[in-house]
Parts: C-alpha cells; sequence; structure tokens
C-alpha cells in the first residue's frame, strides 16, 4: 500500500549502514506508522452543516441534564443519545452586525465568529457582502493537528451550490483565511479520485503477504537497532540520549506491527462511487420558487451515504484528521421528494409561507445522516474504543429558526469526540455568544486561544464541556 505520505514520526540519525535500512519503514499499511501506539492519541474534527436551523418544538429535548428526552427530530440519534451533547441557548451574535441577508451573515459567520463586511455580493434582502472575514476553526485546527497530513481539511458537498455556480457567502461555510472561501467538493467521483487515487484498499493484500511484509519490517528493525546499540558505547552523552530516544521509536514501531494499525486495515477505500454530472442545477436569476428538478434532487441520499463513507474513510486512513460535510447552502434549492416534497426547502422555510411540518420532516432527514455518519465512525475500532471517541462532529445550521431567521437557540450538537468531552448531556445554558462554544473547541485540540472571531461576542471558552 502506497500513500502519499512520509513517515515523520521523528528524524533518525542519518548516515551509516543502520540509515540504508530505514526506508522499510515507510511502506507499512497506512503510510503513517505506529499510529494506534503514539503517546498522544489521535484527535480527529468534523463539521456536519444542514441549511434553514430547525423547528424549535421537535428540536430541542425535555428533562435534565442527564436524563433527558429526543423529541421527533432528534429521534434518529436516539441509539447514540449517549454520545451528544446538545447546546442549547446558543447565539451567533455577529448575525445582527454587517450587511447581507440573515442566511448569509450565519453562512459567513458560523465557523468564523466573523461579522460580514461590505462587499460585491448579494443575496437578495440586506445589502451587498464580502466573503467571510476569518479563517474557519477546522482550517484553524487542521493547521495545527493536520500538518503532517496529505490534506489539512477536506471539504465535501452535498448537492452543492444550489443558487449560483460557485463560491458565494451564502454558500461558503469554511475558510482558509479572510475572505479566502474552502468550497466543498461536490461531485462524488471528482472527490474520490481527488482522496483516494493511487490507494491500494487494505483488502487489496492477502494477510499472509501483509504478515511477510511485516515480519521483513520486524527484522530490518532488529538488524538497525543491534546497529545503534554496537555504536552507542562510542558516543558521548548527548549522542547516546539521541541515540536512546531513537532506538525507543523503534521499539515503538516493532510493537505497532503486532497489532492493529490505524489506516491498514480500517482504511478501505469506499466502491461504488458515482459521478453527479447527470444533475442539472436549474439555479440563478431572481426566481424564489426556482426548485432543482426532482431527478437530481433524488439523489441527495445517495450522494449523502456517498459523501459520508468518503469522509469516514479519509480520517480512518489518515490522510486528513479534519473533514466538513455541507448539505446543499443557505439558498436551499433542492427538493426532497422521498418525502413527498416537491418544493424547495427554501419554499416552506418562508418563500412559499412558512410550512412548519415539511420543515420538521428536512431536518429529520438530516439527523438521520448525522446517525448515519455516527453508525460509520463507531464500526471503525481502536484498541478498546471506537473512531467515534476520538472525533467531535460540530452539527450546526446557519440560522435558528426558519421564518425569522432568528440568530438565536443555534441548533449545535457536539456529536462524539468522548476523549475530549464529556457526552450524553442536554446543556440548557445561559443566553451564550457561540464564539464561546468555537474557543472550547480550539481547546480542546490542543489551542490555547482565549478568544475567537469578533472580541465583543468573546468572553472566553464556555465552560462545562468537558
Amino acid at each position: 500500500m502506497k500513500f502519499e505520505a512520509k513517515f515523520r514520526r521523528r528524524a533518525f540519525l542519518a548516515g551509516g549502514g543502520a540509515a540504508a535500512l530505514l526506508p522499510w519503514l515507510e511502506v507499512l499499511p497506512g503510510g503513517r506508522l505506529a499510529r494506534a501506539q503514539t503517546a498522544t492519541p489521535i484527535k480527529r474534527f468534523m463539521v456536519f452543516f444542514y441549511p434553514g436551523g430547525t423547528i424549535r418544538s421537535q428540536y430541542w429535548p425535555t428533562g435534565s441534564e442527564t436524563s433527558f428526552t429526543l423529541p421527533a427530530i432528534l429521534q434518529p440519534l436516539k441509539s447514540y443519545q449517549d454520545k451528544l451533547l446538545i447546546l442549547d441557548n446558543v447565539e451567533m451574535r455577529q448575525m445582527q452586525d454587517g450587511p447581507g441577508h440573515p442566511h448569509t451573515k450565519g453562512m459567513c459567520g458560523l465557523l468564523t465568529g466573523k461579522a460580514t463586511v461590505p462587499g460585491k455580493y448579494t443575496f437578495f434582502t440586506g445589502g451587498s457582502c464580502d466573503f467571510g472575514q476569518g479563517i474557519s476553526i477546522d482550517h484553524v485546527i487542521g493547521n495545527s493537528i493536520g500538518k503532517d497530513n496529505k490534506y489539512q481539511t477536506l471539504e465535501y458537498g452535498v448537492l452543492w451550490p444550489t443558487y449560483g455556480s460557485g463560491p458565494a457567502p451564502q454558500n461558503v461555510i469554511s475558510y482558509s483565511d479572510v475572505a479566502t472561501p474552502a468550497q466543498p467538493m461536490s461531485d462524488p467521483w471528482q472527490a474520490f479520485m481527488r482522496v483516494f487515487a493511487g490507494i491500494t484498499p487494505a483488502g487489496g493484500m492477502s494477510n499472509a503477504s501483509q504478515d511477510l511484509r511485516n515480519k521483513k519490517t520486524q527484522l530490518v528493525i532488529d538488524s538497525v537497532s543491534k546497529e545503534f546499540q554496537a555504536i552507542s558505547a562510542g558516543l558521548g552523552m548527548a549522542d547516546k540520549a539521541r541515540l536512546d530516544e531513537h532506538l525507543s521509536n523503534l521499539a515503538d514501531v516493532r510493537k505497532s506491527l503486532q497489532v492493529t494499525v490505524m489506516g491498514g486495515a480500517s482504511c478501505v477505500p469506499p466502491t461504488n462511487i458515482t459521478a453527479a454530472d447527470t444533475i442539472k442545477y436549474s439555479t440563478g436569476g431572481d426566481g424564489s420558487h426556482q426548485t432543482i428538478a426532482a431527478a437530481s434532487s433524488g439523489r441527495m441520499p445517495t450522494i449523502s451515504r456517498q459523501m459520508i463513507d468518503m469522509a469516514v474513510m479519509s480520517l480512518s486512513c489518515d490522510l486528513t484528521r479534519v473533514a466538513s460535510i455541507q448539505y446543499t447552502d443557505a439558498a436551499s434549492r433542492a427538493s426532497f421528494p422521498w418525502l413527498n416534497l416537491n418544493e424547495n426547502h427554501h419554499f416552506y422555510q418562508h418563500d412559499g409561507g412558512f410550512m412548519q411540518q415539511p420543515c420538521a420532516d428536512i431536518a429529520t432527514f438530516f439527523m438521520g445522516e448525522v446517525a448515519y455518519l455516527l453508525q460509520r465512525l463507531s464500526s471503525i475500532k481502536e484498541g478498546d474504543k471506537t473512531m467515534l471517541d476520538s472525533t467531535a462532529i460540530l452539527v450546526c445550521s446557519e440560522i435558528g429558526d426558519p421564518p425569522s431567521h432568528d440568530y438565536k437557540r443555534i441548533p449545535f450538537i457536539i456529536a462524539g469526540g468522548g476523549s475530549m468531552f464529556k457526552l450524553g448531556r442536554y446543556l440548557k445554558l445561559p443566553a451564550t455568544p457561540h464564539n464561546n462554544m468555537l474557543v472550547s473547541l480550539l481547546n480542546a485540540y490542543g489551542l490555547k486561544n482565549t478568544t475567537f472571531g469578533d472580541a465583543k461576542y468573546c468572553t472566553g471558552a464556555l465552560a462545562g464541556l468537558s
């Protein structure tokens, strides 16, 4: 198996016959070595975005912090209730500032914590604005924990975009820098070729062949270790300390060959990925009731599962440690024919007059896709844990309430990431700026931020999450 990533555990001593043997170590399963045995467990981060907010009466739980009942919209997550941290009363206060439509303000500030500024992009009412004015937290985290991965972040999109033909403030949530959108990959096949091309599935090598490779690698490690030990007696204290560290690293690598290595057996690139080139986006203009053709919209469930499978495997193969999945955009022009909802999502939110149950049914569908993501992550074992324990997913939307476009009670959930957060809880918070939640997420990944986004809407990390 070959990954386009090099072994970066630590630099070994250069020179001598031992160094000539070390290239063996770069061809172990997964391309990265001994990840199951590293001193610091791997942490991963995901964002799951869906548009249009939620129906509050069918979304927010009832009960206490640790004993609560999930209402209709969250019922698809019932099997994972103990893996959820539901945050009530979190507000995106930066939406009160700057130009642009509320949907646009929500998209621009969701992961940046920044208000909009004047620019050339217009989305219906509210004036023209620019792209988001800060780097988004997924990229901040990716730049930190993913600096040695092939991709620091990966962005996957489902039926993106539904209004226009490229990035715009109302259809992007991720930013690599100020006003620098990271648009999602919207064609499954193109995404597959970008991310997984050249990677041999773990199943492509027989167990016997893999065992032989591991044994050969162990012999090389043993030989290198003996050579290092032979020269150790003639070294000074500083060099001997360095050599001892390298010997310890070699011992760790050798030990990892006796256990399941993440990115080895669990790295199985998905199959049956289809292209999205047959999807016809009937977008643009000012037709507020314009809807993507049912044949195209009807592919959303299929494309969703393909994108989720690729996102999970890109994490499992350690190609990245940060990924996002974005469903459509703030324009929400896709319909949901499998739910017998043949108008577009935005029509049900308010364009055709607010229709509560269709909006609730659509939100329930999205929670079902969250459940599938959690199931896929929980199916991948990492020692006595699963990948869900090491992956925190921020489930979020750009507004709180469909007809009012309210910035209050935004439906934020942190799912998974039990190694970082205390889960199985419903937190009824006092009114809290979402910037504080963003700081807490950054802190969970080892970043020392005390503020993020617009400082006037940030008072520090949100206490009580871990």
